[in-house]
């Protein structure tokens, strides 16, 4: 199969800019502060820990990012620090009744330097996890695996959370792309060590796709993923009843994750691309589907 290195690359914050979608109802009876958080090459999390904030979702590090948060207490009108090339502001905008929770966002509006990315317009792509979610950790979430389907009945750690969510992400990629490899031609994308399968014609074909793929768990049904995910899980050395059972053990309940997202609002003004983009999906898959091979 014909093979392609990913092209597009972040030179800089601002090639990489993120707006989240979100609505908070302002209330001066509520006991949470909303804060707008602006923020340049940190973490959401880094940003988060250090004031106690909450958050919708975790937004890039490397890239110039908007996205509001909350804190059980007044932080101040605004808060702004700035050390070397890296900054953060927050902004205060009202109270709220209920803290912001992980998953309460529509989604993303994005602006990215395509300035010398030589692409094709795609209005859909492949909901795949990308190397910011899988890279670097997966193969670490594996062995945690091994370890845990011994001893499985303890309370995980965050970080050991981050890794087991890695492995299972990267048996979603991987078992996706079997039954896409079944149906369509295509290639694979090279983003460092990892490759991801781009199915030709998907416009063409997307209605006969399953809309969800299910994100492997104790209790979520496997429906069509079942004989893919039997097959990518032998291939990795274990069987998916172990593995659903030791799931079960760890109170991992899984979900359903959508197989394919149709792209919004997409043009292109002067050096930039512009769309939106549902929550939990990656802007740099888009590009991987757009670029021209």
């Amino acid at each position: 199969m014909r093979e392609v290195k990913f092209l597009w690359k972040k030179r800089e914050a601002e090639d990489f800019i993120v707006k989240e979608i979100s609505e908070f109802e302002i209330d001066e009876e509520g006991s949470h502060y909303l804060y707008l958080l602006a923020k340049r090459n940190y973490t959401t999390r880094e940003v988060s820990k250090r004031f106690n904030l909450s958050y919708a979702g975790m937004k890039d590090k490397f890239a110039l990012t908007f996205q509001k948060v909350s804190s059980s207490e007044f932080l101040g009108n605004l808060i702004s620090e700035k050390e070397d090339q890296r900054w953060f502001i927050l902004k205060f905008l009202g109270k709220i009744r209920r803290k912001v929770k992980i998953g309460q966002l529509k989604g993303n509006k994005f602006a990215v330097k395509v300035e010398g990315f030589n692409f094709k317009e795609r209005k859909a792509f492949i909901n795949y996890y990308d190397v910011q979610r899988i890279g670097g950790n997966w193969f670490r979430g594996k062995e945690l695996l091994k370890r845990l389907l011994d001893k499985p009945r303890r309370r995980l750690k965050w970080s050991e959370n981050l890794l087991l969510d890695s492995y299972l992400s990267y048996l979603w990629n991987r078992s996706l792309e079997l039954y896409l490899i079944d149906r369509f031609t295509g290639y694979y994308i090279f983003d460092g060590e990892e490759r991801f399968f781009i199915p030709e014609s998907l416009e063409e074909r997307i209605d006969g796709l399953p809309k969800f793929w299910t994100v492997l768990g104790y209790k979520k049904k496997l429906l069509t993923s079942a004989l893919y995910y039997r097959e990518v899980l032998k291939g990795e050395g274990f069987s998916l009843d172990e593995v659903l059972e030791g799931l079960r053990a760890l109170g991992i309940k899984g979900d359903y994750r959508m197989t394919y997202v149709l792209v919004k609002d997409f043009k292109v003004i002067g050096k930039y691309a512009f769309f939106f983009l549902p929550k939990g999906s990656f802007a740099t898959m888009f590009l991987k589907h757009i670029q021209a091979v």
